[in-house]
């Protein structure tokens, strides 16, 4: 029933997950963001709360079952009339990825300009196994990038809500 009790017989599938990710690098191309992805360790972070998902090649998966909150933000710099997206992708047979949110930003002109966006999507996760996300860039340009640093710039946020 995906229940998962520790030795006192709590559900602690149950209580509060929070884990954030960020990325640590520039990413110039167009395709999934495969690397470069730190879990927060920031002077006073509280991450993660409970049990926090695992990452392999851009890859992440959830520890527990449940309805999770997933919160991606990006810092793009735009070089010249370009858009940049920054997309999550789903798969429930540990297979097949579909796109299911975006966060984009696009500017005209000329010369480099910073921009942000954030997407959200609430991800029912069935099954551990098959269940799992990953994020892409789109529609990068020459000279645009989705921005890493060594803080929490370009992010994915995942807070685990309730059972499934």
């Amino acid at each position: 029933d995906g229940r998962i009790l520790n030795s006192a017989g709590i559900n602690i599938a149950a209580a509060p997950m929070v884990d954030q990710w960020y990325l640590t690098s520039n990413h110039t191309s167009n395709g999934d963001i495969t690397s470069n992805w730190s879990r927060t360790a920031l002077s006073g972070t509280a991450i993660p709360l409970g049990t926090g998902l695992s990452e392999s090649s851009g890859v992440f998966s959830f520890p527990n079952t449940g309805k999770w909150l997933v919160i991606f933000g990006a810092r793009f710099d735009i070089n010249g009339a370009d858009n940049v997206d920054m997309l999550l992708k789903v798969t429930l047979d540990n297979s097949s990825y579909t796109t299911v949110a975006y966060a984009t930003a696009g500017l005209n002109g000329s010369g480099t300009k910073e921009a942000s966006a954030t997407g959200f999507y609430f991800l029912d996760v069935t099954d551990v196994s098959n269940v799992k996300v990953k994020f892409a860039a789109s529609s990068v340009g020459s000279g645009s990038a989705i921005t890493g640093s060594s803080a929490v710039i370009t992010h994915a946020t995942f807070i685990r809500i309730t059972d499934t």
